[in-house]
């Protein structure tokens, strides 16, 4: 194990769902079975979702343990266009403002997807710089003025031309400055990590979100439980006192009876017990 200054607070394992996920059908059933199974976080949509329903989830969360991890959405910066961009720009204002009033980890946001052949994109390089310099930081100084904050994402070398891992991240969080922070992904690490646990240390403290899935597939963790391994990477946690979301981002396995058709929802709903189970289990080995 690497010899590290100790943590100010040990770190928690504080499991997660993102909302489409989440049985229920009104806010109060989703955040109810969130804490009758063991869950400590809830990640909501992007988009004009927080806007929409900013008022009823505080409050919905108001006198629970649960708190508000981070709003996922959709993200494109890569437009040569300064107008698309600034477009951009200004379509994520407004969520930022509504995260803060729910007090919101932060935002997600990838500054580019595909690999940017197509014409009226900016290069990788270009890009990144554009990023760091003005769209990104113009939201992570709005982001923090209003209690929240931006989170990248890196994603898989097949997703995005740059930003592929969390120490890179976390090197542009901290050129941006207040405001910006960074996530890991366990399936995007998979591919892209030599050490779920020295990613996560790369991070340290600017890291504020976790998305975990399966390993040999994007599905919920303990379907393949031989492939799902996250020991590794829950001592990274541990050493840096990661206090933030670990939260589920990933498919369902296919029905066995009709792979046209989901699986019903009480096989859902064992599948993320086993996964709380599993997960927990493994923290517990870290």
């Amino acid at each position: 194990m690497p010899k590290l200054a100790s943590p100010e607070k040990p770190a928690e394992l504080n499991l997660c769902l993102q909302w489409w996920a989440i049985p229920g059908e009104s806010i109060a059933e989703k955040l109810d079975f969130l804490e009758a199974n063991g869950f400590a976080a809830v990640e909501i949509p992007s988009g004009d979702w927080p806007m929409k329903n900013a008022d009823a989830m505080i409050e919905a969360m108001r006198g629970r343990k649960l708190f508000l991890a981070t709003a996922c959405g959709p993200s494109d910066f890569s437009y040569a266009d300064p107008a698309k961009r600034e477009a951009e720009v200004q379509k994520f204002l407004p969520v930022l403002e509504a995260l803060g009033r729910m007090k919101s980890v932060g935002l997600i946001l990838c500054p580019a997807r595909g690999k940017l052949s197509e014409p009226g994109h900016l290069s990788g390089k270009e890009l990144r710089k554009d990023f760091v310099e003005n769209t990104g930081k113009r939201l992570a100084e709005h982001a923090a003025k209003h209690g929240t904050a931006i989170v990248l994402e890196p994603l898989r070398r097949n997703e995005t031309p740059f930003l592929r891992q969390v120490a890179d991240g976390a090197r542009m969080a901290a050129d941006i400055g207040r405001g910006a922070t960074v996530m890991g992904d366990f399936w995007h690490m998979g591919l892209e990590e030599t050490s779920f646990m020295g990613a996560f240390i790369c991070a340290g403290k600017l890291l504020s979100h976790v998305h975990i899935a399966g390993l040999k597939e994007r599905i919920i963790p303990g379907v393949h439980p031989e492939a799902d391994q996250y020991v590794d990477g829950f001592k990274g946690l541990k050493l840096i006192g990661y206090r933030g979301a670990v939260s589920f981002e990933g498919g369902w396995p296919k029905n066995p009876a009709d792979s046209k058709k989901e699986i019903p929802q009480e096989e859902k709903t064992r599948l993320i017990r086993n996964m709380v189970k599993l997960l927990r289990e493994q923290w517990a080995m870290a």
